[in-house]
């Protein structure tokens, strides 16, 4: 698959891992899906690799350690200010915002109306994920949530983004990424340490929840 480059408003265009314990984590998910971790900055951020390209970022909690660990997906803004506006007009609250990751970017988490957690962020060179559509690397973003109709109008209204659904009693955003075979890596996600929630849905040892699909190498996610 070519490196991608570029989103479109919207899109999911990068997820990160916060948590209490990098090293841990670490060791978790770099088996599972052949991930390499390389440090940028001084913060204790990392970013995550496989073969060399870009699938992703890991670190502490910007937040501190009391908000344990989560994925977080976040969402391409050409505008990061604009994008953030209008969200918070229908309803969104931000803890952080406008945060410079160097000369990478800017970002901003929030929460939607219904509690989701998800962030924004604007590229300055890279706008997000170079490596997709790949085992071990991002394939989709799903949000799940009790109110799909009302949660899928925010997102439009705010970016314009149409975005896959699934219904659940708990609102989150939930990253996919690409495995050649979901059933070995459920055995492998077990023994690891990982709890099945469904079919190809897991929560790690530190209760962050994750999704995996079959996808071939050079196709799109399925």
């Amino acid at each position: 698959m070519p490196p991608r480059l570029s989103y479109g408003e919207g899109t999911a265009c990068w997820v990160d891992h916060a948590g209490v314990d990098l090293t841990g984590t670490k060791d978790f998910y770099g088996p599972l899906l052949d991930w390499e971790f390389r440090s940028e900055g001084g913060r204790g951020y990392h970013l995550i690799l496989r073969g060399g390209q870009i699938v992703g970022g890991l670190g502490p909690s910007p937040m501190g350690p009391g908000y344990g660990s989560s994925w977080t997906v976040y969402l391409a803004a050409k505008d990061l200010a604009l994008s953030q506006r209008r969200a918070e007009e229908h309803g969104a609250r931000f803890t952080v915002s406008a945060v410079s990751a160097g000369a990478n970017g800017r970002f901003s988490l929030g929460t939607d109306p219904h509690g989701g957690a998800f962030g924004l962020w604007e590229g300055h060179r890279d706008e997000g994920v170079v490596l997709v559509d790949e085992p071990g690397a991002l394939v989709d973003a799903v949000l799940h949530g009790a109110h799909p109709g009302d949660q899928g109008a925010f997102y439009r209204s705010v970016c314009g983004a149409t975005v896959t659904q699934e219904a659940s009693r708990t609102t989150r955003w939930v990253p996919c990424f690409g495995v050649a075979d979901r059933a070995a890596f459920e055995v492998r996600a077990r023994g690891a340490g990982a709890e099945v929630l469904a079919p190809g849905l897991f929560s790690d040892p530190w209760g962050s929840v994750f999704g995996v699909r079959n996808v071939a190498v050079g196709s799109s996610g399925t």
